[in-house]
């Protein structure tokens, strides 16, 4: 049975995890995407996001737009122990991705933030995440200050899963 996972770890945790994440759509050859999503990602979340991977793979060859993240930054995360799974947390997490998004030609900097329920569970001796429920997506201007108001993308009870 897992203890407490206290903020700082649980947010360690998750950075490491949505990084490689994010670093597995670095490849192209669909094995090599599938097998480091598995590092991190496990369950019915792993084929979930591989088939919606390579969904925007075609889109991207036939000439759509192309998306390559650049940096994750977890900016709030508390962990709460899954009573009915022993070595599982639900990491309630603020977070954000910055990458760029090319398409006929031109290439624009975005960056996205995420409220998000990350669900998190040892598998086979490593931490994998199992569930992902997005709250609310925003897109932020990457080159505001800091008082820029962010615009909705998605609403309540987006899910990936």
């Amino acid at each position: 049975m897992a203890g407490d996972l206290a903020p700082e770890p649980a947010q360690a945790l998750l950075q490491v995890l949505l990084k490689n994440v994010y670093r597995a759509f670095d490849f192209r050859a669909e094995e090599d995407v599938y097998d480091k999503l598995a590092i991190s990602v496990s369950g019915d979340l792993l084929t979930d996001i591989y088939l919606q991977n390579r969904r925007s793979f075609a889109i991207e060859r036939a000439g759509g737009a192309q998306a390559k993240i650049r940096s994750v930054e977890i900016e709030h995360a508390v962990a709460e122990r899954l009573d009915d799974r022993p070595l599982a947390y639900a990491i309630k997490a603020e977070w954000s991705a910055q990458g760029s998004v090319g398409h006929w030609g031109q290439v624009h900097t975005r960056r996205n933030r995420y409220d998000t329920t990350v669900t998190v569970e040892a598998v086979d001796g490593a931490w994998k995440i199992v569930d992902l429920e997005v709250l609310e997506e925003q897109r932020i201007d990457p080159t505001a200050g800091s008082g820029n108001t962010a615009v909705a993308l998605t609403g309540e009870g987006a899910q990936a899963r």
